[in-house]
């Protein structure tokens, strides 16, 4: 789940800015995917219950299946 998604369904900007200990400021540098190390995205993680994952900040490649290299 990404980030904005658990935020918008589960508390709020400040709620969580203020659950990590961060300011709301840096809370939205984070939605921006600004200044994410790994310790502040094991934060995350830890604070919403793993319902984000590390994954969860990086974009996934489409991998290209046999099926759709046939068709193209």
């Amino acid at each position: 789940m990404q980030l904005d998604r658990y935020i918008a369904e589960h508390t709020t900007v400040t709620d969580f800015a203020r659950k990590i200990g961060k300011s709301r400021m840096q809370v939205h540098r984070y939605l921006r995917g600004e200044n994410l190390t790994k310790r502040v995205i094991e934060q995350i993680c830890e604070a919403t219950d793993n319902a984000v994952q590390p994954a969860d900040f990086f974009e996934q490649p489409h991998v290209v299946t046999s099926t759709e290299s046939a068709s193209i």
